[in-house]
């Protein structure tokens, strides 16, 4: 019997113990404040390859960010500059081009953003859209729809509290095929340039200095 009270009376010890333990931080924690979330937009350019030729885009991103490392939030890219494979059929005119937009979420961490320089490392997911597009036409051709997952790792300067530039490399890996069309080709797993002003309150509210 006494061994069983002092089992019980040592549990509750460990018990207290446990419970007197400070709770652990986290990011969505009760105490999360307005000093630590804040918001940005993100203009930009991205080069990659589309069925082997150059193509650029010009992209937009907006989040939320959380104790300025964590950023959460959507993206828009628009190609800008026309590209012809040299894989198009000869059936089809001169003036053919692909057409191509891009659009989905991302996560990105970022490594000591107090630095003056310090790096990031954004990760996308979305959807890219390849169509055949011709002057003077209207929507009537048919698109290749495919899912992307882009790893990439950025380095960012502080430019000013309220603006960062940064560029940096990714990797887009295409997932699978939402839509297909015959003959029109699709944005192969390729290599991407990224360079961008980060504009925001990266802190909506700041912290008291001591």
């Amino acid at each position: 019997m006494k061994k069983a009270i002092l089992i019980i009376l040592i549990s509750w010890i460990g018990i207290g113990n446990i419970m007197a333990q400070e709770e652990p931080q986290t990011l969505f924690s009760g105490d999360l404040s307005l000093s630590k979330i804040g918001i940005m937009i993100n203009p930009g350019f991205q080069g990659t390859q589309i069925a082997g030729e150059n193509a650029g885009f010009v992209v937009f991103r907006a989040g939320l960010v959380f104790d300025d490392k964590i950023t959460v939030g959507g993206f828009y890219g628009q190609m800008i500059n026309t590209v012809r494979p040299a894989s198009f059929s000869t059936m089809l005119p001169p003036q053919a081009h692909l057409d191509s937009y891009q659009a989905g979420g991302f996560i990105e961490y970022t490594l000591k953003a107090t630095k003056v320089v310090h790096l990031t490392f954004p990760l996308a997911i979305g959807m890219n859209e390849v169509e055949i597009d011709e002057e003077g036409r209207g929507f009537d051709y048919e698109e290749n729809k495919t899912f992307f997952v882009e790893p990439g790792a950025q380095i960012e300067v502080n430019l000013h509290r309220f603006a960062r530039l940064h560029a940096g490399l990714g990797y887009r890996i295409l997932g699978g095929t939402i839509e297909e069309a015959m003959g029109v080709p699709s944005q192969d797993n390729s290599l991407t340039f990224n360079v961008g002003l980060k504009m925001g309150l990266f802190r909506i509210k700041s912290t008291p200095s001591n």
